[in-house]
């Protein structure tokens, strides 16, 4: 009898001892799906981010490609006013600047620095 009751012991402690390691186990389990959703949720957000940071790349590149070709075109307008200037008032010979030529120059100055967007030439005002 005595051994009967033992062996019931003995099986009752592996019982629990079965059913604590399937908990734990079941327990570890479910950490893990749910770590892999974070994880897959956090990859998720690191690609809508540099979705997002990829567009506004997009969108400044051609803000400057736009600007660019705004400096093309109103780079060869700028040097044939200058050189208009140039040829139809030649400087003196004791090479002092006059009023005419002055203000086109300061005029050429302000459109290339209006072009550039704030960006001043150096000498410019």
């Amino acid at each position: 009898m005595i051994w009967l009751l033992a062996n019931r012991y003995v099986l009752v402690a592996i019982a629990l001892v079965a059913a604590t390691s399937g908990l734990w186990a079941y327990g570890k389990y479910q950490y893990h799906i749910g770590y892999q959703a974070a994880e897959n949720v956090r990859h998720v957000a690191d690609l809508e981010s540099f979705k997002s940071e990829s567009l506004r790349l997009q969108g400044l590149s051609q803000n400057l490609e736009l600007q660019l070709t705004a400096l093309r075109e109103a780079q060869p307008k700028i040097i044939e006013r200058f050189n208009r200037v140039i040829i139809e008032k030649p400087l003196p010979a004791d090479c002092v600047i006059d009023s005419d030529r002055l203000r086109e120059l300061n005029a050429a100055i302000s459109t290339a620095n209006t072009s550039q967007s704030g960006k001043s030439l150096p000498g410019g005002r």
